[in-house]
């Protein structure tokens, strides 16, 4: 270590912090703002130590491009013993390791809370237990990760469990007090709180598996029924059952997990008890990750950054009620918590040239609550070796891909890590064969446009933060829990949360995400179209709500599926007549249904929702509408809009992906688009970006009216001033 990084170090501890700057939640190193671009190791072996070679290399690597904030891994694993002694020498020598190479940096660590292995054996009380299967053994041979066998059913403790949360506390504070006797800290900024599946808070086993039988678990849950019931009788008439009481309530069985006995739908005055599980089980991980950022935040010396993977939406494998991250507005009300943090979204469409890369959860929501975004981009680049005909190629699909997933989150003014796998040897996707250890963005040309978009970060933080979307799309959390748990009943809700935004990506116009409960937070006036992705479940305060301050100036709300289709207490279709302003009839199909697209809007344009039978559907019956498409072979309508005295409502029974239907619809609405070629446009944040395959004729229609025209090559991303057309990086 030299002396100079050491001795910087000591001398000039460092805080962190998050707060608005600009119009934006902006990271500060010591009161200063910085745009929130990070590079970041891992932890898988080969890959996760900062003194090693090859880490070392592209550490070095990013910090000569001015990227000083780093971030490292490090678990309970390392450092608490079995012998309940917390030892410092490895945290020690990560911290160390970044600073020889980057004397500068500020640090940010990846802390694994989970308890370690041998705790795990100690106490086998305390771990998950499965509702359909056993915990399958970790790998024991060979150099493996910590969290090697998180996706499957692992042996891993109870995220109820207080004991887990009672000695891991303990252990936390005592390696906080420690840590900040010792220089290497100075440079510490932020602490990540890491949990659950990969360090990523998901339940054990929700991908395939169904968590959490554990007496920890039925404890919790039975405390939390107190809290919410208070009484037997309460809790009885809520559970339609007289048998019940607080003290015996059981945990759901996995045939009740799995059945639904409305279709797609809970009843809530019969299925009230699964409800309440899967509620609780999210609260527990929501809790847990407060609690942790609470205690770093009490017992650090100084102003110090905390976050954790959470807030996780779209592409969750159709199993967001198992194992997603539903308590979103609870983890955003927190004081405790400066940013949130996930991977990109993994699919549909969305790592391929001519993909919309975006991120995982409802980042505008996570703005209007003052918290950061950092999106984890861990998407290899698809170079192939220097000496393969197709490395030209494969070097520019490298760059486009590289801007068009660092512009997506600049565009909506927060932030990025590089993941980098490559160290480790980890195979994303094709490798630089022949090439040797290497870091997944080392390469010159890479590197180089990573500096330039790092310098347009840095000159776009010091000017105020707009959004030029006019197209909103609005989820929920909580028609989750309403809703069936096995894949075959989340079809719909898989589709309509994934799919749809594919094509809205594709239509040209820029849109926003956010959860329906800040819908009384952000400013609604730049919005045409708004798009409500998945409101099933809608309570009479939010349908006065969107009645009285969303359905007015002409805008043009999109429904979909059923909305409002349950309250909470109850399911009804009326529901969904109160809520969209449409006659809408119930049906109940013993077959997959398809909508049909009136011609004129686009040719031979048949969808379904990956051509499973959904029940209930919803039909428009109302004479008052105007009819845009039928259920395939009927004459029943499947998709029409209905001009009202002060907006204009559209419903459609299934959740279309097309883009030229979507770009219909936003057209109607007055939406500006500004290129109807299907390449991907983000905008916001002082920049207009084009990203297309094909390549070729562009012409771009700026807000002001302005038609720029662009020769653009294939597999490119351009950046653009929005309001000249002036290229910022092409």
């Amino acid at each position: 270590m030299t002396s100079t990084g050491i001795e910087a170090s000591a001398q000039s501890p460092l805080s962190g912090k998050v707060e608005m700057y600009n119009n934006r939640p902006t990271i500060f190193i010591d009161n200063k703002p910085e745009y929130p671009m990070i590079y970041s190791l891992t932890d898988v072996p080969g890959g996760r130590w900062s003194w090693e070679e090859v880490p070392r290399y592209n550490m070095k690597s990013f910090c000569d491009l001015g990227i000083k904030l780093i971030q490292v891994d490090i678990a309970f694993d390392h450092v608490w013993k079995e012998d309940g002694s917390i030892v410092l020498d490895t945290i020690q020598r990560q911290l160390k390791g970044v600073l020889d190479i980057c004397p500068h940096a500020a640090i940010f660590v990846r802390f694994h809370v989970n308890p370690p292995k041998w705790w795990q054996k100690k106490f086998p009380e305390e771990n998950t237990v499965y509702a359909d299967r056993e915990p399958k053994p970790d790998i024991n041979w060979g150099l493996q990760r910590i969290i090697e066998d998180d996706e499957e059913t692992p042996v891993r403790p109870s995220l109820a469990s207080e004991k887990w949360k009672i000695d891991a506390t303990a252990k936390l504070i005592e390696f906080i007090s420690k840590l900040k006797t010792i220089p290497e800290a100075n440079a510490l900024v932020g602490i990540q709180v890491a949990g659950g599946v990969y360090g990523e808070w998901h339940y054990w086993g929700f991908i395939e598996n169904e968590p959490d039988m554990s007496k920890p678990m039925q404890s919790y849950f039975r405390n939390w029924l107190t809290t919410k019931y208070k009484t037997d009788a309460t809790l009885q008439k809520a559970w339609n059952n007289k048998s019940i009481t607080l003290t015996t309530a059981q945990l759901p069985s996995l045939a009740e997990r799995r059945e639904t006995k409305a279709g797609v739908f809970r009843d809530p005055s019969s299925e009230r008890n699964v409800i309440d599980y899967y509620e609780a089980q999210h609260q527990v991980v929501a809790d847990d990750i407060i609690h942790f950022c609470k205690v770093i935040k009490e017992n650090w010396p100084r102003p110090i950054i905390t976050g954790a993977f959470y807030g996780y939406f779209y592409s969750l494998f159709g199993r967001d009620v198992a194992g997603g991250h539903l308590q979103l507005q609870r983890v955003l009300n927190s004081p405790h918590i400066d940013y949130l943090s996930a991977p990109g979204t993994y699919y549909p469409k969305a790592v391929e040239m001519g993909d919309p890369y975006r991120s995982r959860s409802l980042i505008n929501s996570v703005s209007l609550h003052h918290k950061l975004w950092l999106d984890e981009m861990d998407q290899q680049t698809p170079l192939v070796p220097l000496k393969d005909t197709a490395y030209q190629q494969s070097l520019e699909k490298s760059v486009a891909q590289v801007r068009r997933n660092v512009m997506f989150t600049l565009s909506k003014g927060q932030g990025l890590w590089f993941y980098d796998f490559g160290p480790s040897g980890m195979n994303g996707g094709k490798r630089l064969l022949d090439h040797g250890a290497f870091g997944w963005w080392d390469e010159p040309t890479v590197r180089q446009d990573i500096k330039q978009l790092k310098h347009l970060g840095d000159a776009q933080l010091n000017k105020p933060y707009q959004s030029d979307a006019d197209v909103l799309l609005v989820h929920d959390t909580e028609s989750f829990y309403h809703m069936g748990s096995d894949k075959q009943h989340t079809s719909i809700t898989h589709w309509a949360n994934n799919w749809p935004t594919v094509g809205i990506f594709k239509s040209g116009v820029v849109h926003d995400v956010i959860h329906i409960d800040d819908l009384d937070r952000v400013n609604l006036s730049p919005y045409r179209a708004i798009v409500f992705m998945n409101a099933y479940l809608l309570t009479p305060d939010q349908k006065k709500m969107i009645r009285e301050k969303i359905a007015k100036g002409n805008r043009h709300l999109i429904w979909m599926y059923s909305a409002g289709y349950s309250d909470g207490k109850n399911l009804s279709v009326l529901n969904l007549n109160e809520t969209t302003g449409i006659t809408i009839q119930e049906i109940h199909p013993t077959s997959p249904l398809t909508i049909t697209v009136d011609s004129t809007i686009v040719k031979n344009y048949t969808f379904s929702v990956f051509n499973a039978k959904v029940t209930p559907m919803f039909i428009v019956n109302d004479a008052k509408t105007q009819t845009l498409g039928l259920i395939t072979g009927t004459k029943q309508v499947g998709f029409a809009k209905k001009k009202l005295k002060e907006s204009t409502a559209w419903f459609i029974s299934l959740p279309p992906d097309n883009p030229k239907l979507w770009q219909y619809i936003f057209k109607d609405a007055g939406a500006h688009v500004y290129n109807e070629s299907e390449d991907i446009i983000y905008g916001g944040n002082g920049t207009l970006t084009v990203h297309t395959k094909e390549g070729g004729s562009k012409t771009i229609r700026l807000r002001n009216g302005k038609n720029i025209s662009l020769d653009l090559a294939p597999f490119s991303t351009t950046i653009l001033d929005p309001n000249t057309g002036e290229i910022l990086l092409k």
